[in-house]
């Protein structure tokens, strides 16, 4: 069993998630008492103020044996806000310190858990300076120099390519695929789900697209992206009435995305939708080019499909993404280099290396646990992967974290010189306002002057999504107006 105690209930989740950087669990016993059991590992954590100061003590615990403990201690500064953020940064530090003198081996991205680090970089340096961000990162969080350089080369890449004052972006989602991928989290139906659906869901997002216009206000769309799932999964007939759609609302936007992930439904036909919808962007992925792996995780193509996919679109002169993906089972760092190589032989505009996040309890990570490289071979193949790409001219320009990610490590996006997908940046840095369209697709709308972000999250489950439009339609305006 696995448990804690903690005197601040209200980061009980944020405490959680330190323990598992280094504990393999899903439960997580929430304990009314500091009186840690005689099995398992526990941790007891108490914060105190005075004097202007938090006082966070996180002990460890084994069967019931202190194994370790750490003492944090930060200003507690004015402001409800800022208070809080304090709090629980302390409460964070302590419980990842205590946990890194028992087990010994640092975590890349020290105590950090959440999803954008490059936000967080971005933020200090505002209120610190560079200097002062810089200490912040490595000796509070525990930021590797490693990843605090990534993070730092990768503001640098971004740097004129943020979005002006009022601008704000548009996505709509397609949640149909053709398989699904067996490691995939993303709100997606297979075949067998939406093949009865796909004409009421077109319907129902073509309903909710009309509101589009009003909700911007007269503001100019920056970026417009149609995601998924897999839009291409969708017929002919409905692809090219979404994108028409979709082309009238990007209509003077600095770029226009489609992902056509999948290579099993892309056909020239599709191809050419596309491209006369005005998109300049779209997705060929790969994942590996290991058709073992590939059978496994569920992908149903072939590395040769990949190839054929990627041929057939190149000659309409899109900015080409490819995904892969490190740490898949079966697949070490050689491995990947034998994917990245020929991908990097044709020249995309992007690429971009995720780390394979599974849950421990989940099925894949059942069939597959024997399988799966260890952290540490993840993280030589992400290093591989960076280096061969740098290399061969490409630079990081974003990345993001997920929860049960191996090694604690990140997914980037790589792009050639002046191809960065703009979508991406202001989506992973939470630079402007997104209008989101389709089911399990969140709009955002950012207060600058006040620090803080209000969503609006349309409904995931596919049906509910369709009987409740009227409720989906509604959220978004009383955020948007």
């Amino acid at each position: 069993m696995t448990s804690l105690y903690t005197q601040t209930p209200l980061f009980f989740s944020d405490i959680c998630e330190e323990m598992r950087l280094y504990i393999d669990t899903r439960r997580i016993e929430q304990l009314d008492e500091p009186l840690p059991p005689d099995d398992g590992y526990c941790v007891v954590h108490e914060m105190g103020e005075s004097g202007g100061m938090f006082s966070s003590r996180a002990a460890l615990f084994r069967d019931g044996k202190l194994v370790s403990e750490n003492i944090y201690e930060c200003p507690a500064p004015p402001g409800e806000l800022e208070h809080k953020r304090a709090a629980k940064r302390a409460a964070k530090i302590s419980v990842y310190r205590a946990l890194l003198s028992h087990f010994g081996t640092a975590m890349p991205w020290g105590s950090l858990t959440g999803v954008r680090p490059t936000k967080l970089l971005r933020d200090s340096e505002a209120l610190l300076g560079e200097e002062g961000a810089k200490r912040l990162l490595l000796n509070e969080f525990d930021v590797s120099p490693g990843k605090y350089d990534f993070a730092k080369g990768i503001l640098t890449i971004q740097a004129g390519l943020e979005p002006r004052p009022g601008e704000l972006d548009i996505y709509i989602g397609i949640p149909f695929c053709v398989s699904r991928c067996a490691y995939c989290s993303f709100a997606s139906s297979t075949p067998g789900v939406f093949k009865g659906a796909e004409e009421q869901y077109v319907r129902a997002l073509m309903a909710e697209l009309k509101d589009a216009e009003a909700l911007t206000g007269g503001r100019r769309v920056r970026a417009l992206y149609v995601g998924g799932g897999t839009p291409t999964a969708l017929s002919e007939q409905h692809l090219e009435e979404v994108l028409q759609r979709a082309a009238e609302l990007a209509r003077g936007a600095d770029e226009f995305t489609v992902e056509a992930g999948r290579p099993d439904t892309i056909t020239p036909e599709k191809l050419r939708i596309i491209k006369d919808s005005g998109a300049g962007r779209i997705s060929v992925n790969a994942q590996t080019l290991c058709d073992e792996t590939l059978a496994r995780i569920g992908r149903r193509h072939t590395a040769r499909e990949f190839f054929d996919a990627y041929a057939l679109a190149a000659p309409y002169g899109f900015d080409i993404n490819v995904d892969v993906i490190a740490g898949l089972p079966g697949e070490d760092a050689g491995r990947l280099m034998e994917t990245l190589h020929p991908i990097i032989e044709l020249s995309p505009a992007n690429i971009t290396v995720h780390t394979l996040a599974v849950k421990r309890a989940s099925a894949f990570a059942a069939a597959n646990m024997e399988a799966l490289p260890t952290d540490a071979a993840t993280a030589e193949a992400v290093e591989r992967a960076r280096q061969a790409l740098e290399q061969a001219g490409y630079r990081a320009y974003y990345m993001y974290r997920q929860k049960y990610m191996k090694g604690s490590l990140e997914n980037a996006g790589y792009t050639r010189p002046g191809k960065a997908c703009l979508y991406n940046i202001d989506n992973m840095e939470e630079l402007c306002d997104v209008l989101a369209f389709g089911a399990g697709a969140i709009s955002k709308r950012i207060f600058f002057d006040e620090s803080r972000i209000e969503r609006a999250a349309n409904i995931k489950d596919l049906r509910m999504y369709l009987e409740r439009m009227d409720d989906v339609m509604e959220r978004k305006r009383a955020l948007y107006n």
